[in-house]
Parts: C-alpha cells; structure tokens; sequence
C-alpha cells in the first residue's frame, strides 16, 4: 500500500490554493512542515485527498458536551479549556497531520498557535469552526467507530536471511477515529519460518499507533511468505512478508559452514518442557548443538562426541520462554538445522 508521503501532500495544497484561494494567515510551508490556516471547502478537499492516509487526523477541541451530538466523522476530541489540556496535545505523535476546528475558529486558532509552538510540523486551522462547515453544507454525524490502518508498506519485498539467524520485520498500524480499536484475531504463525510478538490484547486510542514484530529464522534455502492479517472491530488490515534463508556465511566460532543434512528429528515437538533431538552421522566426531532464540541469540550451547549412526540428547529447555527456537548442528565445516516449538 502506497501512502501520501509529505512531498506529495505539500503538492495537492498548493494545487488547493490555486482553486480556492490562498489560504488567510499564518501560512507556513516548507518540504517538511505545513502550517496554515484553511477555508471549510479547503479542509473538505484536504479530508478527501487523505482518505487513505493513516497519518491524518480530525481533532475538536470543543467541550465534551459540544462534542459528543455532533462532529466530523472520525475526529478524536481534547477538550481546549480542560485539564491537562497541553500535557494531553503533548502526548499527540509528532509525525501526524492535524485538523483543528472548534464552533466558530477562536480555540481552534490558539490551540494552532500552541501546537506549532510545541513543534507540530503539521497543523492545520479550520476557519468559521463547525459552524461554517455546517453552513457550507457539509455534513457531521453523532457516530462513533474505529478506523484500523496500516501505517508501514503492506507488502514486504523480498530479503535473504542467514540460516539459523533471526531477522527482525517491524511493522504499525494505527487507530485512525475516534472509538477504542480492539484486536480480535491475527494469523497463528505456529509450525512456519515466522513468528510475531503481536498482543491481542493491545487497545489503540486514536491517533495512537501500535508497532509490532514479525521475525523470520529460515531453516532452509527456500523462499518463504505469508500473508499476516490483522482483525478488529476497525475493520481488518494484512501485510505480505517475503524473506529467503541462505547458506550462512559464518557459524559458531566465525567458520564459513556448508550446508549439511543431517536428519535432525525431535520428539515431542511441540513440547512444554524438554524436547530429545536425534540425528544420524555417517562417521564420527566432535558435535557441537546449538540453540537460538527468535531474536538471534544463542540461549545453549553443548559439545558432544558424535558416533557413527544415531545420536540423541535431551534438551531442558523448562526455564526458557514458550516460542520457536532454531537447533543448529555442526560437524566439522558442515551444518544443518531444525525448527523446535516450545509451549507452555
């Protein structure tokens, strides 16, 4: 998904400014800032050209009683002679595009003033409050609903990955409206080369935004993807994630390794408190096994003589957190891995 990036924005105003007029007071424009002061028809021109955009934001600043019958849809609410009411603004993400508007322009323009002062880049001032927009025309709603967006690119193009290493994706979505966005489902990435650190359990305020991981720890030289998709009572949002393993380039000790199928196998797998790991050599030697976390790193490491044929150890791993570990084994210049499901 393509996002309006600010050079573009910075475009679509001037061409505004060439239809409705230059916009009154206090305009302020350079490549990474906006700050003015827009006409109702500007403003509804803004709202349509940000449709798509996850950094856009509606904000009344009028009393909760002002607010709550009438408003923009969508837009969030920070009460201007409320408590705490510049702590509040200071919470705001700095990155976002901000509509001010108020019933008629007069707390909307000095929390424009205060806004820019506190280093807003983006802020805009709606003229005539919702007063003018009313008269305008345009229409405004008693509703009030979440709106769950992707901020990151929603597809993941392709990168390669050490085998046995972890590659960290960081992805955002965002609560773009004004109603507690709650998360309902996300897809279960148990069993594949991916995992995530996603909590169900997070609440998303707008404009807040929400930042995620999904880690990749290849266990072959295949290309691998998925489809990672998020659902809300905002509506649903899905990233595709491309990533390829790769012959490491170094092992445990900083040898260049070749991969090696050992055979590796498991038993219980998943399992909650130790897992027995089985390979087969065709001749004997020094074995060296070792664990890796979803981020990484190296949680054990155990040396072993390997004899010809068969090999098992069991592994405790009752201390650890539940998620996906990657066993790598190394014999000689050789190695080879297998995925191991930890669950509690």
């Amino acid at each position: 998904m393509k996002l309006l990036n600010p050079t573009f924005v910075t475009f679509y105003i001037i061409l505004l400014f060439f239809l409705f007029g230059t916009p009154s007071m206090g305009y302020t424009q350079n490549p990474d800032s906006l700050q003015a002061h827009f006409t109702v028809y500007q403003v509804d021109s803004l709202i349509q050209a940000n449709a798509t955009n996850p950094d856009f934001c509606l904000m009344d600043v009028r009393t909760q009683a002002e607010y709550t019958p009438e408003h923009l849809e969508g837009a969030i609410n920070r009460i201007y002679n409320g408590p705490g009411f510049d702590s509040l603004l200071n919470l705001l993400p700095r990155h976002k595009m901000y509509v001010l508007y108020c019933l008629s322009g007069g707390r909307s323009g000095n929390t424009f003033t205060l806004m820019v002062s506190m280093g807003f880049p983006n802020v805009i001032n709606m003229l005539g409050g919702i007063t003018e927009w009313k008269n305008a025309g345009f229409s405004t709603t008693p509703d009030f609903a979440p709106l769950q967006m992707a901020v990151s690119d929603t597809i993941i193009t392709n990168d390669k990955v050490n085998i046995g290493t972890t590659d960290t994706i960081h992805l955002t979505v965002t609560n773009r409206a004004n109603d507690t966005l709650r998360f309902t489902f996300v897809t279960s990435l148990v069993g594949l080369e991916f995992s995530t650190d996603f909590d169900t359990t997070t609440t998303l305020e707008g404009p807040f935004d929400y930042t995620f991981s999904i880690f990749y720890t290849p266990t072959d030289t295949l290309t691998d993807f998925i489809t990672f998709r998020i659902e809300s009572n905002g509506g649903p949002v899905q990233f595709h994630v491309t990533r390829t393993g790769e012959m490491p380039l170094t092992g445990f000790d900083d040898l260049r390794f070749t991969i090696y199928e050992l055979r590796i196998t498991n038993y219980p797998n998943p399992f909650s408190a130790s897992t027995t790991i089985a390979f087969e050599l065709e001749e004997p030697g020094q074995v060296e096994i070792g664990i890796v976390n979803q981020f990484g790193q190296v949680v054990d490491n155990i040396f072993m003589e390997g004899q010809k044929g068969t090999n098992r150890l069991t592994w405790d791993a009752r201390l650890l957190p539940a998620g996906i570990y990657m066993c790598r084994i190394a014999v000689g210049d050789k190695i080879s891995t297998r995925k191991l499901i930890l669950v509690k």
